[in-house]
């Protein structure tokens, strides 16, 4: 299931930096995709299954998630079958063009923290508590307010949202993308020579070899960098892209285990139920079975 890049008609052609929008329909969009856009999302009716990212949880009336830039995700209305009467699929929908903002905003403020939530956000969010609530009720607001009291409802929500509290993350956060992969500088030159090589089978002594470190020296190090082992960390870049491959092929699992560098099937299985609470059979059955429930 490979997801299909969006454009915002609502965004694309102008100079704003967010819409909110009431959306109403039979069911929720069937289309996994992704947009350079954030997204804020309440469903004010209907039950289902998203996906957003690697996440796949049920949905129903009062959930509030925050989606962001370019990560794949769609919501799948319930299969007829298994509710007594359709439901309408409406939500709420706030996108922010999170590069214009911080442009329009950065000589008001200092945006350095709402970056770091942006990129935060990539990880996907789920609100919760009164935070949520306080959120949906501003979010509600929006939709009939205009110039400085749009801008104003905006900022409060985006004060609630980089607040971590009462947030949950949905996705681990992408290892490699978590440094930066230029290769210049002792970490970044070991991110990038993993980013091109976890396929293989990287020894504890080529990365510290890389790292321009002893091997008790560079484990010390690796492990205060990451709060990961080595031996972990390249687990996490190669289930990552396992994932990936689950997403976006049809590939056997046993071609992604050895794409992702693991010989040995019945490890490369062990790891990803680990990382990910169910095995790699469960977790693409999972998405064909939403994916046949496409209307």
């Amino acid at each position: 299931m490979k997801p299909s890049f969006a454009i915002l008609s609502d965004l694309a052609h102008s100079r704003k930096s967010f819409v909110v929008k009431k959306i109403a329909r039979s069911t929720f969009s069937t289309d996994f995709h992704f947009h350079k856009e954030c997204q804020l999302v309440h469903i004010v009716s209907g039950s289902g299954v998203r996906i957003i990212g690697h996440s796949v949880e049920r949905f129903e009336k009062g959930d509030l998630t925050f989606v962001g830039a370019n990560v794949p995700h769609v919501w799948y209305s319930e299969a007829e079958a298994e509710v007594s009467e359709p439901l309408e699929a409406v939500s709420l929908a706030l996108y922010i063009d999170s590069e214009l903002f911080c442009e329009q905003m950065g000589g008001l403020i200092d945006v350095k923290k709402v970056q770091n939530f942006f990129n935060d956000a990539q990880r996907g969010l789920k609100i919760q508590g009164d935070k949520k609530e306080l959120v949906i009720s501003i979010l509600e607001e929006m939709l009939e307010q205009k110039d400085v009291h749009l801008l104003s409802s905006f900022l409060r929500i985006l004060v609630y949202l980089s607040d971590p509290a009462e947030s949950t993350y949905l996705n681990a956060p992408d290892p490699i993308s978590t440094y930066s992969i230029q290769p210049h500088g002792r970490i970044p030159k070991l991110m990038y020579y993993i980013h091109q090589n976890f396929k293989d089978d990287i020894s504890l002594e080529q990365a510290a070899s890389v790292s321009g470190l002893q091997i008790h020296a560079f484990c010390r190090y690796f492990k205060a960098l990451t709060n990961r082992t080595f031996s972990e960390f390249l687990n996490d870049v190669r289930i990552g892209f396992a994932c990936k491959l689950l997403h976006q092929s049809d590939l056997p699992i046993t071609q992604i285990a050895l794409e992702c560098g693991y010989s040995n099937i019945s490890y490369f299985n062990r790891c990803f139920k680990k990382i990910n609470k169910m095995s790699p059979k469960e977790f693409r059955d999972s998405l064909e079975t939403r994916n046949r429930q496409k209307l």
